[in-house]
């Protein structure tokens, strides 16, 4: 059978290591953008509070701008890169850990692709543990961390730390599908995820992200810093909720007026 005029590609995938560091039984935490932005914001306020070196870049086709489009992200300096996953390395007592951050996620068809890219790396470094952090919509629950694994085991000693069992749903994207791949590669892999109590961007969720990240990989860190942002967060949207309740406020009072002319 022939198969013509399909167009079909290879998608471009490429993997940039600027060390080989030997490893202590390494875990691999992947925090990406998704929802409520919580897994970026965790994985991202660990690296930059601990100032961890970057061992490796990974750029694919698969990797888009938020839009959809291909393109590069102009950074603040003036500078600019292509859409990429970031793996940082920390030092551990008992295991190293490599921290996946990116400031995008592979589009749908190439979740699998990029994902086992990652795990192909990450195996030949010797990890055998990956860990996937990201928001949920559970808001209003007790908890605010829920937890999914590989298995029941794993997930006994996530429940003995405080976490709540997500007991069905589904996990998405890049947070859902690398967990995935793990458990069938035979890696140990659980997801945990903070309870958003709003979608744009949460950071106390990340908070309690970072707290559990903390508490399993045995790192210290402040939290200090990320304790100023909350505030500095609830400040600015307390100003928004006072200023869209004046704007309510004038538009009540307009109604009804006559329209005035307008000249130009």
């Amino acid at each position: 059978m022939l198969l013509i005029g399909l167009g079909i590609r290879m998608a471009f995938i490429k993997l940039v290591e600027y060390e080989t560091p030997k490893l202590k039984e390494p875990i691999l935490v992947q925090g990406l953008p998704g929802l409520g932005l919580v897994g970026k914001l965790a994985v991202d306020y660990i690296i930059e509070e601990l100032k961890l070196p970057k061992i490796a870049e990974l750029y694919s086709s698969h990797l888009l701008l938020p839009q959809g489009n291909a393109g590069i992200f102009i950074e603040i300096d003036g500078t600019f890169n292509l859409p990429r996953y970031e793996f940082y390395l920390y030092r551990g007592e008992e295991h190293d850990v490599i921290f996946l951050a990116g400031n995008t996620q592979p589009v749908a068809w190439g979740q699998y692709e990029v994902a086992g890219k990652v795990l192909e790396y990450f195996e030949k470094m010797g990890g055998k543990m990956v860990i996937a952090v990201c928001g949920t919509t559970a808001a209003g629950e007790e908890s605010r961390v829920f937890c999914t694994a590989d298995d029941p085991e794993t997930l006994e000693y996530l429940k003995k730390l405080g976490f709540k069992v997500s007991s069905s749903g589904s996990v998405t994207g890049a947070c859902g599908v690398l967990p995935g791949l793990a458990k069938i590669r035979g890696f140990k892999t659980f997801i945990l995820m903070g309870a958003v109590q709003r979608t744009y961007v949460d950071p106390e969720a990340a908070r309690e992200i970072v707290k559990a990240l903390v508490e399993i990989l045995k790192i210290k860190i402040s939290l200090e810093d990320l304790d100023k942002m909350i505030r500095d967060f609830k400040r600015k949207e307390e100003e928004m909720v006072k200023l869209r309740e004046l704007w309510e406020r004038v538009k009540e009072r307009r109604r009804g007026e006559p329209e005035q002319p307008w000249y130009v």
